[in-house]
């Protein structure tokens, strides 16, 4: 397992390396889009309709993008459509949803939508787990880089890999609750 982790990492920041150098961040981000769902489990009731779909609002270039890399591409075995979408109404059948930097009231609807549903949701703002972004792209000197809320996953019914979170930049954990430590206070107590 972890020489699994240690390949997965190496590729994808290699990879990511390599190809901000020599494409654009827009085609990254679309590559990375396409990755994410391998890394991904979604609700059975949610899983299949015979076509996964990536939808995209506020983001051509990264959906044109995708137009070119998905031709022929399946994920788990079902075709790949990449979807324009507007409206909340649109969501249905979205397994994941990127949001373009720069959108934030025009998408806010759309959002908090997508929120409530098993979609992963992929933003790409300094705020973006604020959003109820699952997956963030940040900034990173001369490479696409992500982080993850687990808070996010768990409220969409997701489940992340442990190999995609290994790799994240940064991971939103649910803050752990307090316990105080039971030999401490007895040590407390028994000395005078």
């Amino acid at each position: 397992m972890r020489l699994k982790v240690s390949l997965l990492a190496s590729c994808l920041f290699v990879s990511a390396s390599l190809h901000a150098a020599v494409f654009s961040a827009d085609a990254v981000k679309a590559a990375f889009l396409y990755r994410f769902a391998s890394f991904v489990q979604w609700p059975v009731d949610a899983a299949a309709n015979g076509t996964f779909v990536i939808g995209v609002t506020e983001a051509s270039p990264v959906a044109d993008q995708l137009d070119r890399l998905v031709t022929g591409m399946t994920v788990r075995g079902q075709a790949v459509e990449i979807r324009r979408v507007t409206k909340p109404s649109e969501l249905a059948g979205v397994h994941i949803l990127y949001v373009g930097p720069g959108s934030g009231v025009r998408t806010r609807a759309l959002r908090a939508q997508a929120a409530t549903m098993p979609i992963l949701l992929v933003t790409d703002r300094d705020d973006g787990f604020e959003g109820g972004g699952v997956i963030n792209f940040i900034d990173a000197p001369r490479n696409v880089r992500f982080e993850v809320s687990l808070i996010a996953a768990d409220r969409a019914h997701l489940v992340i890999d442990s190999a995609l979170l290994a790799v994240a930049a940064h991971v939103e954990r649910r803050v752990q609750g307090w316990r105080p430590c039971t030999s401490c206070e007895l040590f407390a107590r028994s000395t005078p």
